[in-house]
């Protein structure tokens, strides 16, 4: 079953964030993407006080062998570093 990935940075930086996050897209999920790999955005809330990175695989084991891989945990940690906080969510798409 397809799954979506939710990370939401709390930040006062959102253009920090936003580079990093287009970056590891453009170089990781663009030009070579994972197996399993769907679909990615970045969500900037109106307030310009949080970051989101969206992303679609095409199940729950697609997305973990991703988030284990050094580029994901590098990006992550770059992004904390300009974050206050961050909140991750995992969700069934069934439409």
């Amino acid at each position: 079953m397809p799954v979506a990935h939710l990370i939401q940075f709390k930040t006062t930086s959102p253009d920090d964030i936003q580079t990093q996050l287009r970056a590891y897209a453009e170089r990781e999920l663009d030009r070579n993407p994972p197996k399993g790999f769907l679909t990615s955005r970045i969500l900037v809330r109106a307030d310009n006080k949080s970051v989101a990175f969206y992303t679609e695989w095409e199940n729950e084991e697609k997305l973990e062998d991703t988030r284990d891989s050094a580029p994901w945990e590098a990006c992550m940690d770059l992004n904390d570093i300009h974050a206050s906080g961050r909140e991750e969510a995992t969700y069934k798409i069934t439409r």
